[in-house]
């Protein structure tokens, strides 16, 4: 369990404090925020291998875009 450290830096360790599992971790997982999404996040997530973004806040258009382009839920 990791500590909230905001939504910006969240999956920064999140991603960090799993690279020692190798492959891809997080190829089932879902990220979860309790705030606004905005691209950065969905980029990271991608990035991540994160299929699946959830958050309380509503997600800018822009975050929702490239989220469909990715085929991220």
């Amino acid at each position: 369990m990791k500590e909230d450290v905001g939504r910006h830096n969240a999956i920064d360790k999140l991603v960090a404090g799993s690279s020692s599992m190798g492959g891809s971790p997080f190829r089932t997982a879902c990220f979860c925020v309790s705030g606004r999404v905005g691209y950065e996040l969905v980029q990271k997530a991608i990035m991540a291998g994160i299929p699946f973004l959830a958050a309380i806040g509503a997600p800018s258009s822009l975050a929702v875009d490239l989220a469909r382009d990715a085929n991220m839920t």
